[in-house]
């Protein structure tokens, strides 16, 4: 259990500039934090880089802290989740990691043979269409990636994706919208 009025201590001398004390309010409180990083994120990685960035703010933030009206773990917490909850909003963000792990759930989805004529134009098709997934902004890439692959209705995505369904309903249709037109260009027609 982390001790209030030591983390209290070092916040202000942290406002003081004192790095060592930074470094051990890090060190007592970074385990904690990340806790709340990962749970808003669900990715390691990106709870890794909010926390880093939450103290990067705490760091410059320490000298507004209020010893007196705030706790220093929930004010730290707060900083942590805020800096987490733009992150994910962020649409970059949101990527499925499993469209590029198996090389084979795209072609379950994709009927190549009637464009595909040989192994040699099916391969640059699949890659076309890899490709132009990757361009998608990240809502769209995730909704499409989630409905094709994984089977989720509109209803399921929303729920999934913690968005209203309209939003989910757009992300989809202009996703589709933008794949095709992607495809369509690498392909060469007009």
């Amino acid at each position: 259990m982390l001790d209030d009025i030591q983390i209290r201590r070092l916040i202000l001398l942290s406002a003081a500039r004192d790095a060592g004390a930074f470094e051990q309010l890090y060190r007592l409180t970074a385990p904690v934090l990340l806790g709340v990083a990962f749970k808003i994120t669900g990715r390691r990685e990106l709870a890794e880089e909010v926390l880093h960035d939450a103290f990067i703010k705490i760091w410059h933030a320490a000298a507004r802290f209020d010893p007196v009206a705030t706790r220093p773990v929930a004010w730290m917490a707060t900083i942590v989740r805020n800096r987490a909850i733009d992150t994910v909003s962020r649409a970059d963000v949101a990527r499925v990691v499993s469209v590029g792990e198996d090389e084979d759930s795209l072609d379950r989805f994709f009927d190549w043979s009637a464009a595909a004529d040989d192994e040699a134009d099916g391969a640059r098709m699949r890659h076309w269409l890899r490709g132009c997934l990757d361009e998608l902004k990240g809502g769209e890439r995730q909704a499409l990636v989630l409905a094709y692959l994984h089977g989720l209705s509109h209803g399921e995505l929303s729920d999934q994706l913690a968005k209203p369904l309209g939003t989910v309903k757009s992300w989809v249709r202009r996703g589709m919208q933008s794949l095709k037109q992607c495809v369509d260009s690498c392909m060469g027609v007009s």
